[in-house]
């Protein structure tokens, strides 16, 4: 790893952690979970692996876009960047929400797809660093799915700057042991306490709020789910035992097929 790269993770990663460490002190959902949890190193391994799988995914992303145009000979980029770039912000949350609304349904749904996906499920604690346990191959698929269209649809810069920022910190917020809900707004925006149910491991909230950011897609759908009678919930993980390491879980879509 050159010096460069190594500067660049290490920082990142220190001002993730400067916002969400107080955070998680000031509006702690449970009071009692550490910073330094069980799997903390094995999700800073993820944080690290995850750094180079998105570079590799971006670029990925960027091909398959240039292929996309060069066969089918469309190019709305200029039509699409001449909006205010308030409106194409709009358009690029609405568009990439609904692809990965369908497609988080999608890897629910399948278990070819769910083996790699339930990587991300198997932490029995959420914190601002779970947000990042991914399987590689998961994240490669998830990023093209989410990013091929919008970056087909041709958005300026501007616009996608904007939401990349909006889609890092709100996985980190909605993953983080806060106990906070949006108050009114938690009927438009995907808050903590929506997504904490989505990891909740209760056979009642299994394919529930997929949405990563607006809930318009889980209350059209019917997979809203947000209980009046309960804050959050208190058991997360898998119905089955999952490795506990890094490079056991990169492995584990591999030796199960359920």
């Amino acid at each position: 790893m050159s010096a460069p790269v190594a500067f660049e993770i290490v920082v990142g990663f220190a001002m993730f952690a400067l916002v969400f460490v107080p955070l998680e002190r000031w509006f702690a959902l449970y009071l009692r979970q550490p910073v330094f949890r069980p799997g903390w190193l094995t999700d800073v391994t993820y944080y690290i692996a995850g750094c180079f799988v998105g570079k590799f995914s971006d670029g990925l992303s960027l091909s398959a876009m240039l292929l996309m145009r060069q066969i089918t000979g469309v190019d709305t980029g200029a039509a699409v960047a001449a909006q205010p770039a308030w409106l194409q912000f709009i358009e690029v949350l609405l568009v990439s929400d609904f692809i990965a609304y369908w497609y988080h349904r999608l890897i629910h749904r399948f278990s070819w797809l769910w083996r790699f996906h339930k990587v991300h499920h198997c932490s029995p604690r959420l914190d601002w660093l779970a947000n990042v346990r991914l399987h590689p191959l998961d994240k490669i698929a998830g990023d093209c799915a989410q990013f091929v269209p919008i970056f087909f649809l041709g958005f300026s810069a501007a616009p996608l700057v904007a939401y990349t920022i909006v889609l890092g910190f709100q996985g980190f917020l909605n993953h983080a042991n806060v106990k906070i809900s949006f108050g009114p707004l938690r009927w438009v925006v995907a808050s903590p306490a929506f997504h904490h149910w989505h990891h909740c491991n209760d056979s009642e909230t299994y394919n529930k709020n997929f949405a990563p950011h607006l809930v318009i897609f889980d209350l059209l759908f019917g997979t809203f789910f947000l209980p009046a009678d309960r804050s959050m919930p208190v058991r997360y993980g898998l119905r089955e035992a999952a490795p506990a390491t890094f490079w056991r879980q990169i492995i584990y879509p591999f030796e199960h097929s359920q």
